[in-house]
């Protein structure tokens, strides 16, 4: 049996939207169109690859499989391709997305990545930023190919591996009264509440503030806007901030995730060997 590259196009943009609509548009398509296609794969296999409801699709187990493999196909085309053509004097190439809360991915997986991508241009590297609740389902839906998070995933499918560990600590402003107040990301954000459990005592009552990313965090308390609990690594000497005494230090872990399968490309292998080795340096 053979899967038309076509159907399996319109299966993966399918896979990724969880729109029919959006993936239509993506690929140039009418949705009818797309539609046939996905009916037209089904049929072929045998099995239903997608679970419709009002409140929208998701992939069946047979459909995470797939992907899977659609996700594999990719690298090895993209390898093929590198050692033929962009990368024929034995450098690596092919694709790479990883994607990451704030306070890791600008600090420590990009320079932990950035010899083994200076040393091999033909790899197209894409870093993406996203909330913690996100990354799982990025990662699900083949969007990429490896997440960073401070917490494992218990699924027996997905691969763990302790990159570090970050160290939490509250911070004040040194140029400023501090103030009753805390900077998080987001309403969903619980470090700061976490922080505080880590301290033995009963959580505070706190007043909140919301500021996007770990640079609003930092910058925010150096502004006076209030105090946060960021990752130790990050403060450098000319940032205006001071860690607030007699508090204890928050560890959290830093974990590589990515899929169980059967093939890994050579790119794949390299960037987890590169990550297991350098990351400990940018998380002191």
């Amino acid at each position: 049996m053979d899967l038309p590259s076509h159907e399996l196009q319109a299966f993966r943009t399918v896979a990724q939207t969880l729109s029919f609509s959006q993936a239509a548009e993506r690929i140039h398509i009418t949705q009818p169109a797309l539609s046939q296609r996905i009916q037209s794969l089904e049929k072929s296999l045998g099995l239903t690859l997608f679970l419709r409801d009002p409140k929208g699709i998701k992939l069946t187990e047979a459909g995470l499989r797939l992907l899977r493999y659609c996700q594999i196909k990719d690298h090895l085309e993209s390898e093929l391709l590198s050692d033929l053509v962009t990368a024929p004097d034995g450098k690596l190439g092919g694709r790479l997305t990883i994607a990451g809360y704030s306070s890791v991915l600008h600090s420590v997986i990009i320079p932990a990545l950035a010899p083994l991508l200076r040393d091999n241009p033909a790899v197209q590297f894409a870093f993406r930023i996203c909330q913690t609740d996100e990354l799982i389902g990025m990662l699900e839906r083949a969007e990429a190919d490896f997440i960073v998070l401070d917490r494992t995933i218990e699924k027996s499918n997905i691969r763990n591996l302790q990159l570090g560990e970050e160290k939490y600590v509250l911070i004040q402003s040194k140029n400023f009264p501090v103030r009753d107040r805390y900077l998080d990301h987001d309403p969903t954000d619980r470090v700061t509440e976490l922080f505080f459990k880590t301290q033995g005592a009963e959580t505070p009552s706190f007043q909140r503030s919301y500021v996007e990313d770990i640079e609003g965090i930092l910058q925010g308390v150096a502004l006076g806007l209030g105090q946060g609990v960021v990752p130790r690594h990050l403060l450098s000497d000319t940032l205006p901030v001071r860690i607030a005494k007699g508090m204890k230090t928050m560890k959290m872990p830093v974990l590589l995730h990515y899929f169980r399968q059967s093939y890994y490309s050579n790119l794949q292998k390299t960037v987890i060997e590169t990550l297991k080795l350098n990351c400990k340096e940018y998380l002191r």
